[in-house]
């Protein structure tokens, strides 16, 4: 930030301090305002164009400095302004998206504007903290419209100060190996458990176990989710080393996750195969799985990383297909093994009778591409009976199973192995009941 961007925003914190001292009685609200992705437009159209939409803000904003108590720029890309809550309306930035995007004539190019919008309760809170709020709402912006408003509330904060404590624990728990490799079992129409996904839990101290769901997000956000993959891809390798003399045991395989950031941290083919090296293992045991949307930003990297590893003998598997936009492309570009089918699909439609049409031409297109197919987020018989009679080779979610310790794992294979050779009973459980059983 140059020196007169910074004195602008001095200036402006001591109007505010002024007006806010003066009407301690009276509504504010502090709004911050963010250009999404001005870096983009910097780099397409060049940083003339940049300043012109910049201008085109200031202009704006002193066009209808009789709205605001106080207003100055607090970054290259963000002004800040101190406004009666009773007089202010987003409508009132509604044009300004539009305004903006005339500058760019060369293209359809859309210029969007965020605003960040915190309700000042306390007047004596330093003009500071306030903009931190504000930003704290504008990060929270989830929408992609033109114009897009997000008022800053506790749950902002309490989720700022937990995503802070989940990082700074990480390193001292991975450390300690708090995190646990969980399986769900991947079973054939059979009810046969095949394989299975590796997948991560947190032991914190007090015995609480906390799912991917309440900090994978968080560690893929702050570039640390590499040093956890790492730690899972050992652990899967050094149980497939255990297994591979057990008759019971030796032909499964597991799956393990690469995110899209750990092309930028890791050598995965060089990381994997001296994994393999190592535990001396088959590559095949071992599958990689991708997910759909890490071709979205990189497809020529992840193209390029799927044919080494494809051609050093691990299985690819596709995630969560049928969750993006880019799906047939992706599939004509790319060679895999094994097609992940998101059941999330059935799960947001209204149209059932259209999704199970749709399923049922995935299916047939993967087998026609020489792929293997595994539901996942299977949940009911009615799904499991649908993508059984429609030709898919695996099935995972809980209506087979909820993820399990490998220690349990072993258990469920174990009892499931012993029933099926059993001569009291004339049908074997499925893996569903075994689960409910050891549960």
């Amino acid at each position: 930030m140059t020196e007169s961007k910074m004195n602008s925003m001095i200036n402006f914190a001591k109007i505010a301090r002024h007006i806010l001292d003066k009407n301690p009685d009276k509504r504010y609200l502090l709004v911050r305002s963010n250009i999404r992705d001005f870096k983009l437009v910097n780099q397409m159209f060049g940083f003339q164009k940049g300043n012109e939409i910049l201008t085109c803000i200031e202009d704006f904003l002193y066009d209808h400095r009789n709205s605001y108590a106080a207003y100055g720029q607090i970054a290259v890309d963000q002004f800040v302004l101190l406004v009666d809550k009773d007089k202010f309306s987003t409508t009132d930035f509604s044009c300004l998206p539009k305004i903006c995007s005339e500058i760019i004539t060369t293209t359809n190019f859309r210029v969007h504007i965020q605003l960040g919008i915190y309700e000042i309760v306390d007047p004596h809170m330093e003009v500071y903290s306030m903009c931190d709020r504000a930003k704290l709402a504008l990060k929270s912006i989830k929408i992609d419209e033109p114009l897009s408003a997000a008022w800053y509330n506790e749950s902002i904060m309490e989720s700022r100060i937990y995503n802070k404590k989940i990082i700074s624990e990480f390193e001292s728990a991975l450390e300690n190996e708090a995190f646990v490799m969980y399986l769900q079992p991947q079973a054939n129409t059979k009810g046969e458990i095949m394989s299975a996904e590796a997948l991560a839990r947190w032991n914190l101290e007090d015995g609480t176990i906390l799912s991917p769901s309440q900090f994978i997000k968080i560690l893929e956000e702050s570039e640390l989710i590499w040093k956890l993959d790492l730690y899972m891809w050992e652990n899967a390798a050094k149980l497939l080393s255990q297994w591979k003399n057990d008759p019971e045991k030796k032909n499964l395989s597991i799956s393990v996750n690469i995110s899209p950031k750990d092309l930028y941290y890791v050598d995965i083919e060089k990381k994997l195969l001296e994994l393999v090296e190592k535990y001396d293992i088959s590559p095949k045991k071992m599958n990689v799985e991708i997910t759909e949307s890490s071709f979205i930003n990189n497809p020529d990297l992840y193209i390029d990383l799927i044919a080494k590893l494809h051609n050093a003998g691990f299985a690819i598997e596709i995630d969560d297909f049928g969750s993006g936009y880019s799906s047939l492309n992706m599939l004509k570009n790319i060679r895999a093994d094994i097609l992940k089918l998101d059941m999330g699909f059935l799960h947001d439609s209204n149209d059932l009778i259209r999704s199970q049409i749709i399923i049922d031409s995935i299916i047939e297109m993967a087998k026609r591409l020489d792929m293997q197919v595994i539901s996942e987020g299977v949940e009911s018989q009615e799904q499991a009976a649908f993508l059984k009679i429609n030709g898919c080779d695996l099935f995972q979610g809980f209506y087979f199973s909820r993820p399990v310790p490998a220690d349990k794992f072993e258990s469920v294979l174990k009892e499931y192995n012993l029933e099926k050779t059993s001569t009291r009973g004339s049908h074997p459980k499925t893996t569903r009941d075994i689960v409910a059983e050891t549960a």
